[in-house]
């Protein structure tokens, strides 16, 4: 797979997409809701997964270190697994590192409600389910440099200041999702 770049949509700040009733399931076979999750939580970080994706892989640890960072403050980050398997493909592990649930979107409903196009495409949640931000992790794709632009930690800590966002969308730089 390679990693591929788009612009964001701009569905940030719009009204609510219906997530409340896509169905996430763990690896216990265990099903919530989004919009359950999103009213538990200051803010819901929802990344979209795809396992054979480098950029996605190559974002496992600074997705680990954000989740680390800004859980205590509040934030959820979830990452959806939206793609169709091939028969008798093993399935994913339940989470790619700590704090990092990895939650099955059966059929795909929710990345086609949120429009998800890419792995590593990002879409931060408030409690009513208004996306604030939608779009890329960083400004890298799967080389990682210190100088890279931090789009989702920046409209993070925006958010939890209670101001809006520099910017509410930005490019997402991963693989095609092959939704079910």
């Amino acid at each position: 797979m390679a990693c591929l770049a788009t612009s964001a949509p701009t569905r940030a700040g719009s009204n609510p997409p219906d997530i409340g009733d896509a169905a996430l399931r763990d690896a216990g076979g265990q099903t919530t809701r989004l919009a359950a999750l999103a009213r538990a939580n200051r803010l819901t970080v929802v990344v979209f997964y795809a396992a054979g994706c480098p950029c996605f892989r190559a974002h496992v640890e600074r997705l680990q270190q954000l989740a680390a960072d800004l859980g205590p403050r509040g934030v959820r980050f979830l990452l959806i697994d939206s793609e169709r398997r091939a028969p008798g493909a093993p399935p994913p592990p339940p989470e790619l590192a700590p704090g990092l649930p990895l939650l099955r979107d059966e059929g795909g409903l929710l990345a086609r409600r949120l429009d998800a196009r890419y792995a590593t495409e990002s879409f931060v949640l408030d409690p009513t389910g208004r996306v604030r931000y939608q779009g890329g992790l960083d400004s890298d794709r799967k080389y990682l440099r210190p100088d890279a632009q931090p789009y989702l930690r920046q409209a993070i800590s925006k958010l939890l200041a209670g101001d809006a966002p520099a910017f509410t969308s930005s490019k997402a730089l991963g693989c095609a999702l092959r939704l079910m």
